[in-house]
């Protein structure tokens, strides 16, 4: 609450799952084994392709520039990690319109 009491309410949430079916993990299953049978591999996995997303995020400014942030990891009743990301958004990269989020939410190509 200080964050937000400071630098004001967050205008991006993110939800980021681990996804039992990346090829990262499959490849490096046992033919018996599912993802929620290894949880020091998923959750390494996971916490890989989240500093990747969060890179993306801060470094490459893929949603514009960002004043704080922040996120909390956890995991779900099968075992699996996922994050909560709220972001703060500079005042010059938030979306004022709908058309602004329709042109920044396009795929990359």
């Amino acid at each position: 609450m200080a964050i937000v009491r400071y630098l004001g309410k967050p205008n991006t949430f993110i939800t980021f799952t681990c996804n039992p079916k990346w090829p990262e993990i499959i490849s490096a299953l046992n033919s018996q084994e599912q993802a929620c049978d290894r949880p020091d591999l998923s959750c390494r996995i996971f916490k890989q392709k989240f500093d990747a997303l969060v890179d993306d995020i801060l470094k490459s400014k893929i949603l514009g520039s960002v004043k704080a942030h922040t996120a909390t990891l956890e995991f779900q009743k099968r075992g699996l990690s996922h994050a909560h990301i709220l972001l703060i958004m500079d005042t010059d990269s938030k979306p004022q319109t709908p058309e602004t989020i329709d042109t920044t939410s396009q795929p990359r190509s």
